[in-house]
């Protein structure tokens, strides 16, 4: 037959004033002995959304800087079209829209492609958004270049005559 033993504990006392006071002095000088104890937690849930942060605004400065560089890009290619000889600024466009879909549809969003051609000069203005990184942040990017166009201009009779002269020069 199995015999059952009973093991007696001590009668628990009910907490008192003093019982509290004194648990409540040794609970703070442990503390007192290590004051920095989670102060590196603390410190960890406070820095590291910031440190996240700044790492993110980088990383969208050199998504920005990338789709500034597509942009001049495109505006260089579509400046060259529409400037050369019987050049137009429909061609320009042209150009510049196929740039932009060749290099820059994944950093350079809602990009528009404006030239401007008169007698003397093309105008191409690259406008879009750079690619979002941080939530909320929409940084816009513009590039202008501005071209001679190339044309034939006749030489003038006084020019021949001066070059052909020695006197002249």
């Amino acid at each position: 037959m199995a015999r059952i033993v009973r093991v007696r504990r001590a009668p628990r006392r009910p907490p008192s004033a003093a019982g509290t006071a004194g648990w409540l002095r040794a609970r703070w000088r442990r503390a007192a002995t290590r004051p920095d104890e989670g102060a590196a937690t603390a410190e960890l849930v406070i820095a590291m959304p910031l440190v996240l942060l700044m790492v993110m605004f980088v990383i969208q400065a050199g998504v920005w800087m990338h789709a500034t560089h597509v942009a001049q890009a495109a505006a260089t290619r579509a400046a060259s079209t529409a400037a050369a000889y019987q050049g137009s600024a429909a061609a320009g466009q042209s150009a510049g829209a196929r740039t932009l879909a060749a290099i820059g549809s994944g950093v350079l969003k809602s990009p528009a492609v404006s030239v401007t051609r008169t007698a003397t000069q093309v105008r191409v203005e690259v406008t879009g958004t750079a690619a979002t990184v941080v939530p909320g942040v929409r940084w816009r990017v513009r590039a202008v270049v501005v071209r001679p166009v190339e044309r034939f201009v006749p030489i003038s009779r006084e020019f021949e005559i001066s070059e052909a002269s020695p006197a002249g020069n």
